[in-house]
Parts: C-alpha cells; sequence; structure tokens
C-alpha cells in the first residue's frame, strides 16, 4: 500500500528539537492562538511525556514518533467524546498494520501487536458548554527503539518486530493521512460505523480473558461492549454485565 497524502492533517507543522511533552505546547498555544485544523507539533524528544490518565510516556530521543494533532470538532457534543479516542485508536491500527500483523486497540487507546505494547494515545478536550471546542490527539509510536527500561511493561517497536528500522516521516505521513480519514468520517456522523470497527479492533474483544479491578481483585470477563462515555462493559462469570471507567479495571498479560 502506497502512503497517502492527507489534504489538512499535518500540513502546518512545528517542529520542536526538545519540549516538555507535545500535548502541553498544543495546550499552551491554544490558550494563545488559533492555529489552521490539523496542525500538528512534532518533537525528537520529551522531557515529561504523558501517557493516558497522567501516565508517563518513555520514548528515546530521535527513535519514535511523538507528535500532537489540533482539530475543532465543534458540532461533537460532550457526551459524545469518547468518539475522537475511538477515531484515534482506528488511525493508529492502521498505521501500525502498515508495517506488521496482529494489531489490536488495547483500550481505551494503546495499540498492541499481540501481548505488546508499539504506542499510546491521549486525547485532552477543550470544551465549551455542551460541545468540544477543540481536542488535541498526542500519540506516541515506538518505531526505531531498540532498548526500553525495565520497569516499562511490554514493550515493542515497528523496527523490533520488523528487524530494521523504519522512516519516522513515513509513518507520520500515513497517521495525518488515516487521522484525517476517521475525523471526516466523524464529523459525516457515521457514528455507528466507526464505534462497531472499533469494537471489532479491540484487544480480547469477545474472548474470556483475565481483568484485575481497581482492589487489585482479579476475575475472568470478556469485553462486551463500551457505553457511550467509553467505559467497558464486561460480561463476568458472577456478575452479569458491568461497566468499568479508566482506572477502574486493567488487563492481566
Amino acid at each position: 500500500m502506497s502512503i497517502p497524502e492527507a489534504l489538512f492533517a499535518g500540513k502546518n507543522k512545528i517542529y520542536l528539537e526538545e519540549t516538555i511533552s507535545t500535548n502541553t505546547y498544543a495546550l499552551d498555544l491554544l490558550s494563545k492562538t488559533n492555529p489552521p485544523e490539523g496542525t500538528c507539533i512534532i518533537t525528537d524528544f520529551q522531557t515529561a511525556g504523558r501517557g493516558q490518565i497522567g501516565r508517563y510516556w518513555h520514548s528515546e530521543a530521535e527513535k519514535n514518533l511523538l507528535v500532537t494533532y489540533i482539530f475543532y470538532p465543534h458540532t461533537l457534543k460532550v457526551k459524545d467524546q469518547f468518539y475522537l479516542n475511538i477515531i484515534s485508536g482506528l488511525a493508529m491500527r492502521d498505521v501500525a498494520a502498515h508495517w506488521i500483523g496482529n494489531v489490536k486497540i488495547k483500550w481505551p487507546n494503546d495499540i498492541y501487536s499481540g501481548d505488546k505494547k508499539l504506542a499510546g494515545i491521549l486525547v485532552q478536550n477543550v470544551l465549551r458548554g455542551d460541545f468540544i471546542k477543540s481536542t488535541i490527539i498526542g500519540v506516541g509510536i515506538n518505531v526505531n527503539q531498540q532498548d526500553f527500561p525495565p520497569d516499562i511493561p511490554n514493550p515493542i517497536s515497528i523496527a523490533l518486530i520488523k528487524g530494521f528500522d523504519i522512516d519516522v516521516e513515513l509513518v507520520l505521513r500515513l497517521l495525518s493521512a488515516r487521522l484525517e480519514y476517521y475525523y471526516l468520517r466523524l464529523k459525516a456522523n457515521r457514528i455507528k460505523i466507526l464505534k462497531d470497527e472499533y469494537l471489532n479492533s479491540l484487544y480480547r474483544f469477545n474472548e474470556w480473558a483475565q481483568f484485575s479491578d481497581s482492589d487489585n481483585d482479579t476475575f475472568k470477563g470478556k469485553i462486551a461492549g463500551i457505553d457511550q462515555a467509553g467505559k467497558l462493559i464486561l460480561q463476568t462469570e458472577t456478575k452479569g454485565l458491568k461497566s468499568f471507567g479508566f482506572r477502574e479495571v486493567s488487563y492481566v498479560i
């Protein structure tokens, strides 16, 4: 598959050799001005990269893709904001699948190849009343990193799987195109199609697996869906269907 070109996503690039976090930079930029839709902030190194739910995102300098996009989904209601996570996950799935196989979205927004973590996404929204004023979609993809700190659980990179380095600029181009594609589908109100595709791409979807709750109690469950707020709906062996928010449940891998 050739690498498609985006119409507007990633066309306005802000390159930073080093920054605290591309998401932090984007939020600061939005507080001062209105950059063009699709603007992306790219860096070689983050001194305090951020992951989902305040977690730290590690990335070796000049090895991976660290980028944040700015969009203005003005007609999207706050209650539907998880669809921004959905389109981000689908775009990232497509990018990884261009080079490697067995790619899944691990709820809420990690990208896995097999049982290894390849990428993470952090979506942050600026609200205006009941609607989304602006959104920033931060992405970290392990592209060419070969070694990871021992405290990072089950990491992998595209290069480790393929056996050779990948052009990070090509990864960026494909990500811009696929993120734009799903963003435009969201704006066209293709809600059910997007949700179904996300569900069918979920890691361990509709499979019995081990999970751990916020009390560190493990239980067997099967992913049955997600609700409107983005909570994970699990079919449990003993308590029927239960929904869990971020931090309320984790996979046992």
